[in-house]
């Protein structure tokens, strides 16, 4: 067990030496200077008492949001969207930052943060459990407690300069439900944060964000209700020519160098296949030795977390 554990690490560090090397001689920023994306990540919970796949640790996350401000673009998700629309050319050191679901902590622990830097963001809630004492599915099989936010708490957020965007009423899959209750599910979501914030919203990402999770008439649902884009979760960049309402997200990684090399195009993971993207040679050789998992929340290294 002891040699497996060795060999991992010989694995992380031929690959974030690798990275390092090639950043620091400036490879990196000569193969992205004519690359046109942008990156939207995707938080969930921020906090020090969990440790599961949907929880960023809040000095991480501090860590995160300090490389990216240093080293990085970040932009609001409304000002990429009016870019998009414009067909500009995104620059790739363009990063958005969101969340998910609508948890507590982001209010408590993480907007601080952002606050602290000027960082804007976006947070998807669902509208269903806001102010509420339900727990959502996943986290009812926990003993730990995740609550979600108050309607006040949301308010602030609004009033700190942050963007609420919509995640339907009661977290449901929007590829599997009928059209009828999807319908119900956008439209009253939409309607029930408009009138708790007095403020219109026109962003929407859909719960659990697979490809699986979506479709054709559910996203017409989506344009008709009023929403200018809708946002995925499993991965990949977005361009000047990405369909608005097909908006990849890429998932927090488990620390800061990886968020980094996803970020730089050195590792990229979609909708659960990882690649190193150098040349063919030494790409392949690096993907073959690094043995990466997707988690369907999050990126994770191979028995390492």
């Amino acid at each position: 067990m002891e040699m497996y554990t060795d060999n991992i690490n010989i694995k992380r560090r031929l690959l974030y030496g690798s990275y390092k090397f090639l950043k620091n001689i400036g490879y990196i920023r000569i193969k992205n200077i004519f690359k046109n994306y942008a990156n939207i990540l995707i938080f969930h919970r921020i906090n020090d008492f969990d440790s599961d796949t949907l929880t960023t640790p809040t000095p991480l996350f501090k860590n995160m949001v300090k490389a990216l401000r240093n080293n990085y673009k970040i932009c609001s998700l409304q000002d990429l969207i009016m870019r998009i629309k414009n067909k500009e050319v995104l620059d790739p050191k363009t990063v958005v930052i969101t969340f998910d679901d609508g948890y507590k902590d982001n209010f408590v622990n993480a907007a601080p943060i952002l606050k602290k830097y000027d960082i804007p963001a976006t947070f998807f809630i669902t509208s269903g459990y806001i102010n509420t004492d339900n727990i959502l599915p996943w986290d009812k099989k926990s003993v730990l407690r995740h609550p979600l936010m108050a309607w006040d708490e949301v308010r602030e957020l609004v009033q700190m300069g942050f963007d609420i965007g919509a995640h339907t009423v009661n977290h449901i899959n929007l590829g599997e439900a009928s059209l009828d209750t999807a319908r119900k599910e956008i439209t009253g979501c939409k309607a029930h944060i408009e009138r708790e914030i007095d403020k219109e919203i026109n962003t929407f990402a859909f719960p659990f964000g697979r490809s699986n999770c979506i479709r054709d008439e559910v996203i017409e649902i989506i344009k008709e209700a009023g929403f200018d884009c809708c946002c995925s979760a499993y991965g990949g960049k977005v361009t000047k020519d990405t369909d608005l309402y097909n908006l990849y997200r890429i998932p927090v990684y488990p620390n800061t160098i990886e968020l980094k090399m996803e970020i730089d195009n050195f590792m990229t993971c979609f909708d659960g296949k990882m690649k190193i993207n150098l040349w063919p040679v030494f790409g392949l050789f690096l993907s073959n030795i690094w043995d990466i998992e997707f988690n369907s929340q999050v990126f994770s290294i191979t028995n390492m977390l």
